[in-house]
């Protein structure tokens, strides 16, 4: 990934904790303060030496404890400050990005969710934004505590010594050469180990998704060989990630250590021909230890920064992924009367061969039952597709009471349609709010769609009736209380009936939903 990228990145990523920005910069200032306690150290070192060893009388035995203590409780109360303003703005950026991840779930083109499995989508949604927030954060924290440290110990070495610091920097450039090559094998890796955990991710939904089928095929070995394939997989390249990180922080003390050798070389000579006392090269030396011990928590930082700018790329591709179109600029002025006519209709899927539709014509008379019988794949669910905007014909027109569907919004156009489908899907909430789903609670209205689908005396022996959850996607449910569960929340909504049946909706749940 270039660096354009990932200043792409960062900047979509940024813009989500922008509206936080004042939690950020008190961040900043908080660890601003606790870096700026950590020069002190050595200085207060040097203060117990003079040029001749250790000096008699510097300052009173009791300021120690004092200056100590003191000096340690400023630096905790800066690094809790810190750590709490820093974890207040990652929370709340954190519920931005979900939120903003949601929107785009909710408006991807149908096609879309024909690619994308909905492990994937939970894994992209739910954990994701975390997991990028929380990588991100650790970097953060450790570069405002590591970082400004690193900053003032070199300007703190420069005002010791500045010709020595200058020639230290001299391994800067292999530094850099060194852990570039160390990021790319570790952003290689990373992909694959994240590519690879959406496909663990995907076999576990699988499991629980079908596990009657599972369990009437036998075939718990089957799917167990298949999640053991799937997780060495992922272990397989974890371990190479792992390997690639751990390469970074000896590679880079090693480079590191030359420096070191050079200045500690360079400072003896200077003590030697110069007379630099014990004072001047103690303090030195000290400062400098303290500096590589942040240098070394700072080349860890690679990994996760890395992790986290593949685990974000895959994010913004879901944001990116295309949108639901909706051209229509009409309303209709009253509920339809349900007269539709399909004229020479053709629709072929993407990746077909073959087209779905070819030169279809129907009618279909408002107020009347009209059956559609054909053996499966003739393109029967095909059509319910198109009724309800799913999809566009790539030839022909569609009318509803003589208007034409495709001037209509999605929105107004669906609202006219009571759709039992061949798929039942359920939510993981109360019978009631399943059947009135995204409608204002209407009591009677809900007991007479309940009576219209037959459920109303089985709903009055639940624990808590109508309020009774029904488990994911009906869980809790036999298989045809959960069909007329469906009919019941089409009998709910004023519109067009259509049972897009199949072998899922029998035929009585067939004329119940007509």
């Amino acid at each position: 990934m270039s660096a354009d990228a990932n200043a792409s990145i960062a900047r979509r990523l940024g813009q989500y904790v922008y509206p936080y920005r004042a939690g950020a910069m008190l961040t900043i200032v908080a660890y601003l303060c606790l870096a700026g306690t950590e020069w002190l150290l050595p200085k207060l070192i040097s203060y117990a030496f003079d040029e001749d060893g250790f000096t008699k009388d510097a300052y009173p035995l009791l300021m120690v404890p004092v200056v100590l203590i003191g000096l340690y409780l400023v630096r905790g109360v800066s690094s809790f400050a810190g750590q709490y303003l820093f974890h207040w703005t990652q929370t709340r950026s954190v519920l931005d990005f979900r939120t903003a991840l949601v929107n785009s779930l909710l408006r991807l083109d149908a096609q879309v969710y024909t690619r994308i499995q909905p492990g994937t989508a939970v894994t992209k949604v739910v954990n994701d934004p975390q997991q990028i927030l929380q990588l991100t954060g650790d970097v953060g924290i450790a570069l405002l505590r590591d970082g400004l440290a690193a900053i003032g110990f070199v300007a703190y070495l420069f005002y010791l010594n500045w010709q020595l610091t200058l020639m230290a920097l001299i391994v800067t450039p292999v530094m850099a050469l060194v852990m570039k090559k160390v990021n790319q094998r570790m952003r290689q890796m990373s992909t694959r180990s994240y590519d690879s955990q959406l496909v663990l991710v995907n076999k576990v939904d699988d499991i629980t998704r079908a596990w009657r089928v599972v369990r009437q095929f036998g075939a718990a070995d089957y799917e167990r060989q298949r999640f053991t394939d799937a997780a060495l997989e992922v272990r397989r390249y974890n371990l190479k990630a792992a390997a690639a990180s751990a390469l970074a922080q000896p590679v880079s003390q090693l480079v590191a250590s030359i420096g070191l050798s050079l200045i500690i070389c360079l400072a003896l000579w200077q003590a030697r021909t110069d007379g630099t006392g014990v004072q001047h090269f103690v303090t030195y030396v000290a400062a400098l230890l303290l500096l590589l011990s942040k240098l070394r928590h700072l080349s860890d930082l690679a990994s996760p920064l890395t992790r986290a700018s593949v685990i974000a790329k895959s994010c913004l591709e879901l944001m990116d992924a295309p949108k639901e179109v909706d051209t229509g600029t009409q309303e209709l002025p009253r509920p339809a009367l349900g007269d539709i006519a399909m004229e020479d209709v053709r629709l072929t899927y993407p990746g077909a061969t073959q087209p779905a539709l070819d030169g279809l014509s129907l009618a279909f008379g408002a107020g009347k039952t009209t059956a559609l019988v054909g053996a499966s794949g003739a393109g029967k669910s095909s059509i319910v597709h198109l009724l309800l905007g799913f999809g566009r014909p790539d030839a022909g027109r569609i009318l509803l009471d003589g208007a034409e569907i495709e001037s209509l919004t999605r929105a107004c156009l669906r609202r006219q349609f009571a759709v039992v489908s061949q798929d039942i899907v359920l939510f993981d909430d109360s019978v009631a709010n399943n059947i009135a789903y995204a409608q204002p609670r209407d009591e009677a209205k809900l007991e007479a769609a309940l009576r219209a689908a037959h459920l109303w005396d089985f709903v009055q022996t639940l624990p808590e009736g109508v309020e009774t959850a029904v488990g994911a996607n009906g869980s809790k449910l036999s298989g045809g209380q959960r069909q007329r569960l469906a009919i019941a929340r089409a009998h709910h909504v004023d519109g067009i009936g259509v049972a897009n049946g199949g072998q899922a909706v029998g035929d009585d749940d067939q004329r119940l939903a007509a």
